[in-house]
Parts: C-alpha cells; sequence; structure tokens
C-alpha cells in the first residue's frame, strides 16, 4: 500500500474498499477485505448464478421493471409462508428502512444498540427525536426485557437479531417482545438466514414474532439478499408486515427502485437456496477455527471476543489504540471494520468476516505483528 494519510478514519460502512483502492491507489483484488459480512464462502454459487447466463438477469434491459417486483414477491411469499400483501420489496434493505420512516414518520424513536449505522440516520431526517438504549459486553449486548417497560411512550421500536456487529441473537425475544408497547417495532433480520438448521432459525420467524406481539403494536422485519447471498452489488432487500403496514409503506415507495436485473437475480438466488445453505456447516467450522487463531494472538481481550453469524467482534486490548490498529493493517493491504461509530458500540471493537484459512493466514500474521509492536506477549 502506498500513503495512508487520506484515509485514516473508518467510513461509515464496512466493505469500502473502492475507496480505500482509490485513495490509496492499490488495486482492489489486493486488498483483503474482511470487514464486509458478505457470505464470500459461496462466491461461486453467486458468480454462477450472474455470470453463466447472459440472457438471465439482463435479458429485460430494454423494460421498465416492474415497481412491485410482483414475481419475485410471490417467490418471497412462498419462503416466508406470509401472502404477497405482507411484503415490500426495495433496492436493499437501506431502502426499505428509510421508507418505513418516511411513511411512518415516529416522532420518537428507541434504537437498541449495538444498531446500524442507517437508522440512526434514519431517526435524524424523519424523527423528532430518537434515544438509545445501550447494551454492554457485560451483558453479551443482550437487552432486559425490563428496559423497555415505558416503550409505550416511544412511536417506533428498532431491534436487530441476529446482532450487527455484536453477532448475538437475542435468546429472550419473546419477552422484549412482549414487553413493548409501542404502536410499531422493527426488527432487523437480515442475518437471520445463516441461522438455519438451528433452533434460532424458527425463533426468528416473523410469523413466530407476531405471535409474541402485543394486540395494538405493528411488527416490520428487515431482510436482505446482500449478506447471505453475497451479491452486495445487486442491492435488493425487502419487509414484511401486516397489509395494512405494507400498504402503508407502498403509498410513498418510488417506482423502478429495484431492477429488473435484481428481481431475475432474486429469483434464482431463492430457487437455489439449499445450496448456500449447504456451505453453512463449513462456515461454522471456520468460523469457530478462526476465533480460535484470533483468540491466540492476544490482541483482544479474552471475554470480549464475540463469534456469531457470520463473522466476529472483537474488543482490543488496548481499546483506545483503534484508529492505530485499523491504520496498521492498512499498511498491509488488510481492511477490517473498527466498529468505534456504530450507534451503541464500546470504544474498540473490530468486527471480521470469517473467511477461508488461506485467506485469514495474512490477517493472523498482522494480529501477531501488531501485538508484538505494542510488546503484548502471544501465546
Amino acid at each position: 500500500m502506498t500513503d495512508t494519510t487520506t484515509h485514516k478514519q473508518q467510513g461509515a460502512h464496512g466493505g469500502e474498499v473502492f475507496r480505500i483502492a482509490r485513495e490509496t491507489g492499490t488495486a482492489l483484488n489486493d486488498i483483503a477485505d474482511f470487514s464486509s459480512n458478505a457470505n464470500s464462502l459461496c462466491r461461486d454459487i453467486t458468480e454462477e448464478i450472474l455470470f453463466s447466463n447472459m440472457q438471465g438477469a439482463y435479458s429485460d434491459y430494454n423494460h421498465y421493471p416492474d415497481t412491485w417486483s410482483s414475481e419475485l414477491a410471490a417467490a418471497i411469499a412462498a419462503h416466508e409462508s406470509v401472502s404477497q400483501q405482507e411484503i415490500v420489496v426495495g433496492h436493499g434493505s437501506t431502502e426499505t428502512i428509510f421508507l418505513t420512516f418516511q411513511q411512518i414518520r415516529p416522532k420518537r424513536v428507541l434504537l437498541v444498540g449495538p444498531m446500524f449505522s442507517e437508522y440512526a440516520k434514519a431517526c435524524s431526517v424523519f424523527a423528532e427525536e430518537y434515544d438509545l438504549l445501550t447494551c454492554s459486553s457485560g451483558t453479551c449486548f443482550v437487552p432486559n426485557s425490563a428496559d423497555f417497560a415505558n416503550s409505550e411512550k416511544y412511536d417506533l421500536v428498532v431491534l436487530c437479531s441476529p446482532n450487527n456487529p455484536a453477532t448475538i441473537t437475542y435468546p429472550n425475544m419473546r419477552e422484549i417482545i412482549q414487553a413493548i408497547q409501542s404502536p410499531y417495532m422493527l426488527i432487523d433480520s437480515t442475518y437471520r438466514e445463516f441461522m438455519h438448521g438451528t433452533p434460532e432459525y424458527d425463533a426468528t420467524r416473523t410469523t413466530q414474532y407476531r405471535e409474541w406481539c402485543n394486540q395494538n403494536t405493528s411488527i416490520i422485519t428487515m431482510h436482505s439478499f446482500t449478506k447471505f447471498f453475497y451479491c452486495t452489488g445487486v442491492r435488493l432487500g425487502y419487509a414484511l408486515s401486516d397489509p395494512d403496514t405494507v400498504s402503508k409503506l407502498k403509498q410513498g415507495k418510488m417506482p423502478w427502485t429495484v431492477t429488473a436485473s435484481a428481481q431475475k437475480s432474486g429469483l434464482n438466488f431463492l430457487l437455489n437456496i439449499e445450496r448456500y445453505r449447504s456451505r453453512l456447516p463449513q462456515m461454522r467450522t471456520y468460523r469457530a477455527m478462526f476465533t480460535e487463531e484470533v483468540r491466540s494472538t492476544n490482541v483482544f481481550a479474552e471475554d470480549c471476543i464475540f463469534s456469531g453469524v457470520n463473522f466476529l467482534f472483537c474488543k482490543l486490548k488496548n481499546p483506545e489504540h483503534g484508529a492505530q490498529f485499523y491504520e496498521f493493517l492498512l499498511t498491509k493491504s488488510i481492511l477490517v471494520r473498527l466498529c468505534d461509530n456504530i450507534p451503541g458500540t464500546e470504544r474498540g471493537f473490530i468486527r471480521m468476516q470469517v473467511k477461508t484459512p488461506e485467506e485469514w493466514e495474512t490477517l493472523i500474521t498482522a494480529l501477531h505483528d501488531w501485538a508484538a509492536s505494542l510488546n503484548v506477549s502471544t501465546r
């Protein structure tokens, strides 16, 4: 890598390889990106789906796309065991997040951290005020149902489970949902598909949430194709809710935001979902191996190494050195996610994606080098 003076700050999101490559003069493929949570262990499946048949995804380039993504919505309805009237498809889940805030116009919002930064941004645009409920590493980032005793004063409560960046799937979600008394509850379920084959998968189903929910609260769940299907550039997501709420969201939706190619890709992703799911056991094996390798470097606090979904969330032993750590890895063409600017996150946490042992070898070596540079004894 060349000069690092222009990119010392962690950007708004992970996966900012284009910015890093541009600002450093480094070839895109020379950057080892551990900052994105996309399912890169399924790269070959996604490339086959997107590129093996050039008459497929882009064959409708000469027509306006279906604004409501009707064919894809039907496939999602079957996948989620809901009706099409309970689905709105968007240009990634980010569109459906902002669409929800735009149409509901909540005056007061409660965000349960750690929390994806776009929710705070949506609050700043559409809400009058918002509060942040910070869950600490001491509680494994899990809120207590008692934390929602005054939730009726909020118009919207937002949670994320499985949590990004904390990796945790709330074990007490039933109690949390039953405790929330706000008119609307939004649950970010972006990483749910990574739980397939575990008890948590069924427990985090939208239809299950509805059974637990109070009668006067409408639940909206956010979903993304981006992470599980390794298609961050395709931009495709959807929201689920009751028909009345979905109708309200659709009233404010811009036309044609989901391209025809994205809609066709989504159909093919769902048709091939079992192929993606078949890679989960290998991913979980790699995750356990990666966790132990990371632990062995002695860079992170022993009681603050969290592992779940398809990434790790680890607190530096010297959390005040987060920016220097981020820069140090950049000099070795390694990109991680410094989480200091994620709402509700303690200082010094680093998020790292699970990849193959061959890919993480360079990162582990760099972590040992960092430890040595701080005169930290390694095991």
